[in-house]
C-alpha cells in the first residue's frame, strides 16, 4: 500500500483544503490511504470510516499534537480520542494503551523530538516533504520503523511523498504492519515550486476570504505561546472550533 502518514485540511489552522477534497485528490495521485493529522484536532473515526467507504481509499483517524508554534509535535494514528498531558511520556503511553501508532514528526526541527528513539516513538518520519534539512539528519540507531509523509497543508503538495506498507487494506493491518516495520518511506521532498504554491493559497482562502476569523486564530495562537511561555498552559492537545462551510476551492 502507498500511504501518506502526514496530511493536514482545513480544519488545522494553517491549511487550506477540506478533507473531501484532500481524499478525493489524494486518490488521483495514486494513494491507497492516508492518515489526517490535523493540529491538535483528531480526526473523527465515524468521518473517517464514512469517506472511506465513500472513495474507496482508506481514510486513518490521526492528529498532529503539540502547540503549532512552540512546542514539539507528535503524530497519533488510530486512537478514538483526544487527551491531555504536559508530558510526552504519558502521550505516547496512551497511544500506546489505546493499540494506536505514535510517529515523531520532522524529529531533527526545532518542533520535532531528535531523541525519538530513546523516547519510545513507534516510528519516526524518516522523510519529510517539506523538511528536507531534517530527512538528511536521519540516523535512526535503534533501527525504529521508518515512515514518509507530505505535511502537506495544501493539495499541490501531495503525492510526492508516501510510505510503502506491507499491509492488507484495513485500518488495524497498517497499524500492525507499522508496529512490525513492514513500511519504509518512499518518494521525495516537495519541489519548490509546489511547495511554495501553498502560500498564495492560503492568504486568498484563508486570510482574504475570511479577515475575522484569521484575526482571531492568530491571535489564540499568541495567547497559546504566552501561557505557555509563563507556564500557566497545563494541555498539549488543543481542540480548535469547527471551521465554518469548510468551502475552499482547488488549486
Amino acid at each position: 500500500m502507498k500511504i501518506d502518514f502526514h496530511v493536514h485540511t482545513c480544519r488545522s489552522i494553517d491549511a487550506v483544503h477540506n478533507p473531501r477534497q484532500i481524499i478525493k485528490y489524494a486518490k488521483k495521485t495514486g494513494l491507497d490511504a492516508l492518515a489526517i493529522t490535523d493540529h491538535n484536532r483528531l480526526f473523527p473515526a465515524r468521518e473517517a470510516r464514512r469517506l472511506s467507504r465513500e472513495f474507496g481509499l482508506l481514510v486513518i483517524p490521526g492528529i498532529e499534537g503539540g502547540n503549532i508554534a512552540a512546542q514539539k509535535h507528535w503524530i497519533a494514528l488510530g486512537i478514538s480520542c483526544q487527551f491531555e498531558s504536559p508530558s510526552i511520556d504519558r502521550i505516547l503511553s496512551s497511544i500506546r494503551n489505546e493499540g494506536g501508532v505514535s510517529i515523531a514528526p520532522h524529529p531533527h526541527t526545532r518542533l520535532g523530538y531528535a531523541d525519538y528513539a530513546d523516547r519510545g516513538f513507534d516510528a519516526v518520519e524518516a522523510l519529510n516533504g517539506s523538511e528536507p534539512e531534517s530527512n538528511i539528519q536521519i540516523r535512526n540507531p535503534r533501527e525504529i520503523p521508518e515512515v514518509g509523509g507530505s505535511d502537506a497543508h495544501a493539495l499541490p503538495m501531495m503525492g510526492f511523498t508516501w510510505t510503502n506498507v506491507d499491509a492488507d487494506g484495513t485500518l488495524e493491518g497498517v497499524l500492525e504492519a507499522v508496529h512490525r516495520g513492514r513500511c519504509t518511506p518512499g518518494g521525495t521532498s516537495i519541489p519548490l515550486f509546489d511547495l511554495l504554491r501553498f502560500y498564495p493559497l492560503y492568504v486568498r482562502h484563508r486570510i482574504l476570504s475570511e479577515p475575522r476569523a484569521a484575526l482571531s486564530r492568530a491571535c489564540r495562537v499568541i495567547r497559546e505561546i504566552r501561557a505557555l511561555g509563563t507556564g500557566e498552559s497545563h494541555s498539549t492537545v488543543v481542540e480548535y472550533p469547527r471551521i465554518q462551510g469548510e468551502q475552499y476551492s482547488s488549486p
